[in-house]
């Protein structure tokens, strides 16, 4: 840690204190409910109980929203709003930068134009931006925990991280 802190001693330090993997089946006429990310929801489990916090004490996060329910989905099963809440919670403003939960800060996915292999890649710099303070206009006001959430097959499989500012 002190070599990093001489190392990088201009920018403030970010550690990853949580990850989580975790896959479903592929085939979606095969789950119990279609909009239900069960690796979502068991690899961010995983992060949360190796960061040893709880989906609340996220500040924000940068979700895979590859489609317009994907994040709404995925907010509910990283456990930020009850299921079938989401879409109430985003209508609201709570998703927003300005809002309780900031979610896709850097404006998500599709404003890249979904870039498959560079997603988790744009996710973390997003994560550490923030958490730096170093993200321009897209600064959230509070930014001292975030989540990264990338998943592929349509939620067959998903991956969480926990980075914090230190």
């Amino acid at each position: 840690m002190e070599v990093a802190k001489k190392k990088f001693k201009n920018h403030p330090l970010v550690a990853v204190i949580g990850t989580g993997a975790a896959t479903d089946t592929i085939a979606l006429h095969d789950r119990e409910d279609l909009t239900w990310l069960r690796s979502t929801e068991v690899a961010a489990k995983q992060a949360c109980r190796m960061a040893n916090v709880e989906p609340g004490q996220v500040d924000f996060a940068e979700v895979h929203d590859c489609f317009t329910i994907a994040e709404i989905c995925v907010t509910e099963a990283l456990g930020f709003f009850p299921a079938g809440k989401g879409g109430e919670a985003e209508a609201a403003g709570e998703t927003a930068l300005k809002g309780k939960k900031p979610v896709n800060t850097s404006g998500g996915l599709k404003s890249k134009g979904h870039p498959v292999g560079a997603t988790g890649i744009a996710q973390i710099l997003e994560l550490v931006l923030q958490l730096r303070g170093e993200a321009g206009e897209r600064q959230a006001s509070k930014a001292r925990i975030g989540l990264a959430q990338n998943m592929g097959g349509s939620g067959g499989s998903a991956v969480v991280h926990i980075l914090k500012a230190l």
